[in-house]
């Protein structure tokens, strides 16, 4: 093997090297990636939670201050709160207004279920992509292992000089 023969067999060699460490390193950087989206989708769901409680309970104020403008009015005019007809009215405002702070509650239960299942695919997403890499990695080190023996190995084995003999009559 000349000294060309033997640089570029190195060469090919560091080159299949540094090209499965750069596989592995953007496995890792797309994998960190993925943890990241990951958490963030955790976040967004933990805020769509509490935004709708945060909700939730304003319109149970918003019922608390309904229902005594209710009752001040209906004392005002001379009304009584016994009357059937009016506990009939105060009772539908307050269902109104449970249902309108329940609906806020399920809508934030809803948002985070669903970044939760986006950050459940970031999770995948991040071991496929690492699991994706070292396929890759692995992948990239035989074709240049092969590929450096279809130049070396073969041709080394072809101009070889002969090391038995040939008898043609035995």
């Amino acid at each position: 093997m000349s000294g060309f023969e033997l640089i570029a067999g190195l060469a090919g060699a560091a080159g299949t090297v540094v090209q499965t460490l750069g596989t592995l390193q953007a496995g890792r950087e797309e994998k960190a990636r993925f943890q990241y989206e990951q958490k963030v989708q955790q976040q967004q769901a933990d805020e769509a939670q509490a935004a709708s409680q945060r909700d939730a309970a304003a319109r149970y104020r918003e019922g608390r201050l309904l229902a005594s403008q209710q009752r001040a009015a209906i004392a005002g005019s001379g009304g009584s709160l016994e009357d059937a007809s009016v506990i009939d009215l105060m009772n539908d405002t307050q269902d109104e207004v449970n249902l309108a702070a329940q609906t806020e509650i399920y809508k934030g239960e809803q948002q985070k279920r669903g970044y939760n299942d986006a950050a459940k695919i970031a999770g995948i997403n991040a071991n496929n992509a690492m699991t994706r890499a070292k396929y890759q990695a692995a992948g990239g080190l035989f074709a240049g292992v092969s590929n450096m023996y279809s130049r070396f190995g073969q041709q080394a084995r072809s101009t070889a000089p002969a090391t038995g003999s040939n008898l043609i009559y035995g």
